[in-house]
């Protein structure tokens, strides 16, 4: 393969026909003539750039979009994160584990530097179904859906001898995923600055203590029963289909943990606060109905109950992380992580996970 494309933009028809040749997704008698970007952005951040490319052929037949996807060339951001190799997570998750799921996207292509940790994700285009969006939260019907398809996910790779195998992926506690304390950190005054209108003061305590929490909270995860965990599942990674069938993407932080993590963050941040006080018992009871079905036989609903908190009080690392990354310009935005923020913060006190920090 020629040299990486930096940004969607600079990805032309010779360099996309030599990647989905490389990849599978066309033959070598079939030729991309036009590509057509259309940002996905939507102004949000986080650590990539996503985009729609509406593409033409000549001499066969090929997938007519697809979604681009190019990590941060942010020198600041790329800096902070280069010890927990978060791209090549991501490349390698598609190449090594996404082939046995049903539950995400295909790759058409995955050219990949690990030496640079830079990639290039071809992905299908998941444009049919329709997208969750965190600003508005999910319904309960929707939640049910979503924590069953995680369920799934979990209960494939629950104990599994697979995960030695997977050695890139690293353990949620590993060294390269604590860095995570010193990010919080930094990271805290600005969120702190920017969200002074939705941050409840009663609060404050809490988010300042969190950062020497970090390790320890990670230390718990990898003390329940390992799988892999998604570690952003919420609604702007999810996909619907018309029959409750749920699609994942972002994998840029997979680990080998506990999966209560995902479970905790979602309910908490994706969850509108009257749905989850309503719904939440009956949520991890349908998640944990969904994991003895699929042969899990060591993991008690009461365990799930006490893992389930812990998996709250972390999934507040994401929105102060956030901020590091955040167009404070997107009204979207900004109005995703106020949202956001109040969930998390509902969901925090009603489960007294200052109980939690040490």
């Amino acid at each position: 393969m020629t040299s990486l494309p930096v940004s969607i933009a600079a990805i032309d028809a010779t360099w996309l026909t030599e990647a989905l040749r490389h990849g599978g997704a066309i033959d070598d008698d079939t030729t991309v003539t036009s590509v057509t970007v259309n940002n996905m952005g939507a102004g949000i951040g986080f650590m990539g750039e996503v985009g729609r490319l509406e593409v033409a052929y000549v001499g066969g037949r090929g997938p007519s979009t697809v979604v681009c996807k190019i990590p941060t060339q942010d020198a600041h951001v790329r800096g902070l994160l280069a010890p927990a190799r978060v791209f090549e997570r991501e490349a390698r998750f598609y190449l090594d584990v996404a082939p046995t799921l049903d539950v995400v996207p295909r790759a058409h292509a995955v050219v990949a530097d690990f030496d640079t940790d830079d990639y290039v994700l071809i992905l299908e285009d998941l444009g049919h179904l329709r997208v969750g969006d965190q600003s508005i939260g999910v319904s309960a019907r929707e939640a049910h859906a979503a924590v069953r398809a995680l369920a799934r996910f979990h209960a494939r790779f629950w104990r599994s001898a697979d995960l030695d195998r997977i050695e890139w992926m690293p353990a949620i506690n590993a060294e390269g995923m604590k860095i995570g304390s010193e990010i919080y950190r930094a990271s805290l005054p600005g969120f702190l600055q920017v969200f002074a209108h939705a941050v409840d003061t009663d609060m404050i305590p809490v988010m300042e203590r969190f950062a020497d929490n970090v390790h320890q909270l990670l230390d718990r995860f990898a003390a329940m029963p390992t799988t892999i965990v998604h570690f952003d599942y919420r609604l702007d990674n999810l996909f619907f289909g018309p029959d409750d069938e749920v699609w994942m993407i972002d994998f840029q932080a997979c680990s080998k943990g506990g999966g209560a993590f995902d479970v905790g963050y979602f309910i908490s941040q994706s969850v509108p606060i009257a749905v989850r006080r309503a719904e939440e018992q009956s949520l991890l009871r349908a998640y944990h109905d969904e994991l003895v079905v699929r042969g899990v036989d060591d993991y008690s609903f009461d365990q799930l109950c006490q893992d389930h908190r812990v998996g709250v009080l972390y999934g507040w690392i994401i929105p102060v992380y956030a901020v590091g990354t955040l167009d404070s310009s997107s009204e979207r935005a900004m109005a995703l992580w106020t949202e956001v923020i109040k969930r998390a913060q509902s969901a925090m006190r009603d489960h007294h996970v200052a109980d939690l920090l040490i």
